[in-house]
């Protein structure tokens, strides 16, 4: 009988380490998935807050001011900060469609710094569309999948 106890006992002792390992594996994935998301959600702001900068510049070059530097200065920032996160998130096309925006905005500061409204603003409008292309990319959670299954 005690033979049976002590072998129950082993069982109960395996199965709650078991059980322990798993609970261990579920927190570390949630823990994953929360930071994931958290900075998914953060690249989304600041995809946000770049795209209001690049329309202050536009609405700014409109009216014939060329003091613009400061905004898109701004909105460079925002997109590398993008282009880091994403790139730490295996969000491939985020990455390239951030690069190609700054590429854009280095192009509307020249041309603004030129004179040149027209450039400055078509500039702008080729950035505002790969902004919305990188703002879907980032909602597709493509990224999302691969974080989870590789610590």
């Amino acid at each position: 009988m005690a033979e049976l106890e002590q072998e129950m006992e082993a069982r109960d002792a395996v199965a709650t380490e078991r059980t322990q390992a798993v609970q261990s594996q579920v927190d570390e994935h949630e823990q994953r998935a929360y930071e994931t998301e958290r900075a998914r959600q953060q690249r989304l702001a600041r995809l946000q807050s770049a795209g209001q900068w690049m329309l202050a510049a536009d609405q700014a070059l409109e009216q014939g001011e060329l003091g613009v530097d400061n905004a898109l200065g701004i909105a460079d920032q925002d997109f590398s900060v993008v282009r880091e996160s994403a790139s730490s998130a295996g969000q491939g096309m985020v990455v390239v469609y951030s690069e190609r925006i700054r590429a854009q905005i280095a192009l509307a500061r020249d041309a603004a710094s030129n004179r040149d409204v027209y450039g400055a603003r078509i500039a702008l409008q080729t950035a505002g569309e790969q902004l919305r292309l990188a703002r879907a990319a980032t909602l597709e959670r493509s990224g999302a999948s691969n974080t989870l299954l590789n610590p």
